[in-house]
């Protein structure tokens, strides 16, 4: 005979897809949002008057205080609940999307952003959390997956769809719109909390006494792993979340003399790309522990070698064809980014999963708060108001190059964290993805002076 416990138990797993989705759209809102200036650019700089590096402001100050408050909303998730927070966070995004619809000005504009960094920036570790808390722990890889493709779809609405709703409604209806879809969203999230079936419970290095925020981001980031997730995020997401944000579609419309419904198209297959290589990639990264860190590296490289297509092609001027290869191949890096959320999920403690989570959410963003900045100032020194193709490859390489910075930091970590594997292994203690010993591991070993297990 069941109990009334199991009973709750069993109601409670029946309604976790429910919970789950709730949650997922408003990452899906969240993309949208955060996604929307990409086709919006040109229109923000007739609009407001603005310069490029001011265009590029836009998303260094939103991915900026995005990647600055991740740290606080993963304590605030562990702390408060991802319901909660996700409710706020909504509320946040409905009213910055509003500010910007109705914004006339650069400083409005500019602030509607902020604030919209600010609400996002929960979202899709809250998902995660909810993920963690509501399914048995085999199957988070499968839901990060799920979480992955719920934003892209965001991010594809972001797209054509965006676009041909500017030409039709206007700025002001447009954003308006996606404003009010966010407010009344949050009504969903106002159903009392239930207690998730698989609720984190103190692992055995956590003491039970109230902790403090700042030691449990100190004792996040104090394992090895949480820092290559944070460089593997950064190193595999910078490039794709620079050219689908904001200077994709200014590359291809002002760089190379597409039309916008061309480079709009563009942006799609971007996002197609993502969605497509999240089945190959995500599933992989969960049934093959010891493929994350190898897959994450070629991600990253590949993205690299995308962006020296576009700069180093003769005459500058790529094919149609390969425009979309290079596209296609930066769109890999979203979902080899999740491999950096696999890391911080074996590696720490339970109640400490969403700050891990923020530590390495923040890579990415930080590097793609970097890169904006960046390729706005070098179009502005070299190409004034008016840059030429020339102009913009020097900004692509410019993004090649914080890539580059990136990837080296996450192999040397990746090196770090396979030794401390392998001593621990040498020292018969019980390890979450068991390594092989290879020259690559001995020649570390040797440059950094530690003893060979």
């Amino acid at each position: 005979m069941s109990t009334p416990l199991n009973r709750f138990g069993d109601r409670a797993r029946r309604s976790a897809w429910a919970v789950w989705l709730a949650g997922g759209g408003v990452y899906f809102l969240a993309l949208l949002h955060r996604a929307s200036l990409g086709v919006a650019g040109p229109d923000a700089v007739d609009r407001l008057g603005i310069t490029s590096t001011q265009l590029g402001s836009f998303v260094m100050v939103q991915l900026g205080l995005y990647a600055v408050m991740q740290v606080p909303a993963g304590v605030a998730i562990d702390r408060f609940g991802p319901r909660r927070v996700l409710f706020v966070a909504t509320l946040v995004l409905g009213t910055a999307q509003l500010g910007f619809a109705l914004a006339t000005s650069y400083p409005v504009a500019l602030a509607a952003r902020a604030l919209l960094g600010i609400g996002d920036a929960a979202v899709f570790i809250a998902v995660l959390r909810l993920a963690a808390m509501w399914f048995p722990h085999h199957r988070y890889a499968f839901l990060t997956m799920l979480t992955g493709l719920i934003g892209m779809a965001g991010n594809l609405a972001a797209t054509v769809p965006l676009a041909a709703a500017l030409g039709w409604l206007g700025w002001t209806r447009t954003f308006g719109f996606t404003a009010a879809a966010s407010l009344l969203y949050a009504l969903l999230l106002l159903r009392p909390a239930v207690a998730a079936p698989y609720r984190a419970v103190p692992a055995p290095d956590v003491p039970a006494v109230p902790r403090s925020a700042v030691a449990d981001v100190r004792a996040a980031w104090a394992r090895r792993e949480t820092r290559l997730g944070f460089w593997t995020h950064q190193a595999t997401m910078t490039p794709g979340v620079v050219i689908s944000l904001v200077w994709g579609f200014p590359y291809l419309t002002a760089g190379l003399g597409w039309s916008d419904a061309a480079a709009a198209s563009q942006l799609s297959i971007f996002v197609l790309g993502t969605l497509t290589m999240s089945f190959v990639v995500g599933p992989l990264a969960g049934r093959r522990p010891t493929w994350r860190s190898p897959m994450a590296i070629v991600v990253a490289l590949l993205g690299i070698l995308a962006l020296a297509l576009l700069v180093l092609w003769p005459g500058g001027q790529p094919p149609h064809a390969v425009v979309t290869i290079a596209f296609v191949m930066l769109a890999i890096g979203g979902p080899g980014s999740q491999i950096g959320f696999h890391i911080a999920r074996d590696y720490n403690a339970p109640v400490r999963i969403s700050t891990a989570t923020g530590l390495v959410n923040a890579g990415g963003f930080v590097g793609a708060m970097l890169a904006a900045i960046v390729v706005g100032r070098v179009l502005d020194l070299r190409g004034g108001t008016d840059p030429s193709l020339l102009d913009y490859r020097w900004a692509v390489a410019s993004i090649a190059l914080i890539a580059v910075i990136s990837t080296l930091a996450q192999v040397l970590t990746l090196l770090g964290v396979r030794a401390d594997i392998l001593e621990r292994m040498a020292r018969g203690e019980h390890v979450v993805v068991p390594q092989t010993e290879h020259w690559w591991d001995r020649a570390y070993q040797r440059l950094a002076r530690r003893p060979r297990p």
